[in-house]
């Protein structure tokens, strides 16, 4: 195929090379003889030996032609060459590309798969540790430090258990997804039960932990994802206040839904840890150093906040002065529970 096409090139030039350089001698005929008259072939080169070389043009110009055409030719073959190699090149850099990718996500899925297999594995010793040292509050044991000692396994094992629970909830939000059920709930009883839990872990820090409830707190979220966050904020506020008492209200919003307010007296927030607060592994300048924070509770709870349809806000008239988080829940409806899923890509997504 190649070969044809050179001899195309070749005799396409060489002809039209022929057929121009013809015309010279033909004009200069034409020319010789209106000026001179008829002459023979001696008499003309005589007269005009310029004759000469124009009888040499279509010669000379067919090789001309001829020499043109094999350099098209060759052209055209390191052109289509050239884009052959370049093509091979593009391809091949595209399988390496590919394949690179897909390497990195099965390390990834796997790295994913071990976390949250790892966190699995922990979270269930940690919760019995926990379950077990809650029954020693309000027991006087002996000797006496032994409740100080049960106070402290309490406080620690709380403290690694929500850290391992992030860290598998990280997992699953990256991973797949975590499943969700909307419904209309009763919030009010939520805060009391997340209350009376979390009353011996303030204890153990001479605080206490009030409720202020409306009378009537019902709104549509997910029971369990609303239990996780408001954990997450009154351990967070307890974790942070070394003085004073946590606040947990409820109070209808103006279009018929639940707001519900965590409030301390602790450290409080600077503005730009208002900023930054909800970003993941990002920490308040309270929390850098410490050991029992992954600094994704609160990016998991917004996550699951906006997944319920839901806002979770901070605010803090800065350092010293304590912080109150707010959680505003949407109206309850009577509708059927609604799944949905909840993914760090749907909240990145909102967060664009």
């Amino acid at each position: 195929m190649a070969v044809n096409a050179d001899r195309f090139y070749v005799a396409r030039w060489m002809i039209a090379g022929i057929l121009f350089g013809a015309c010279f001698p033909l004009i200069a005929w034409w020319v010789a003889i209106a000026q001179h008259g008829a002459l023979t072939f001696a008499e003309l080169h005589i007269q005009q030996p310029v004759m000469w070389v124009v009888d040499l043009a279509p010669s000379v110009l067919g090789a001309v032609g001829m020499a043109i055409g094999s350099l098209h030719g060759h052209l055209q073959r390191t052109r289509a060459s050239v884009e052959q190699v370049a093509h091979q090149i593009a391809a091949s850099w595209t399988a390496e590309l590919h394949r690179a990718n897909l390497e990195l996500v099965e390390s990834l899925d796997e790295r994913q798969q071990f976390y949250a297999a790892m966190s699995h594995e922990l979270r269930t010793p940690l919760s019995a540790i926990v379950g077990y040292s809650a029954l020693s509050n309000g027991i006087e044991l002996q000797p006496p430090e032994m409740n100080g000692y049960m106070g402290e396994i309490y406080s620690s094992a709380t403290a690694l258990l929500g850290m391992v629970n992030d860290l598998l909830d990280a997992a699953k939000l990256d991973q797949h997804g975590i499943s969700m059920t909307i419904e209309d709930l009763d919030v009010n009883g939520a805060v009391g039960e997340l209350a009376g839990r979390l009353e011996p872990l303030a204890k153990q820090k001479g605080l206490s932990i009030r409720t202020e409830l409306g009378v009537e707190a019902v709104a549509r979220a997910d029971g369990g994802r609303l239990r996780q966050i408001l954990n997450n904020l009154v351990t967070n506020a307890i974790k942070y206040t070394d003085g004073g008492a946590i606040t947990i209200r409820t109070a209808a919003s103006d279009d018929g839904g639940v707001i519900i307010e965590v409030e301390d007296t602790g450290v409080g927030l600077r503005p730009d840890d208002l900023r930054s607060i909800f970003m993941p592994y990002e920490q308040t300048a309270a929390a850098v150093g410490r050991s029992d924070s992954t600094g994704l509770g609160l990016f998991i709870c917004r996550t699951f906040a906006n997944a319920m349809g839901a806002q979770l806000t901070a605010h803090s008239e800065g350092p010293g002065q304590g912080a109150c988080f707010t959680l505003e829940l949407p109206a309850a409806t009577g509708e059927p529970a609604e799944p949905r899923i909840a993914s760090f890509q749907q909240q990145a997504a909102l967060s664009a």
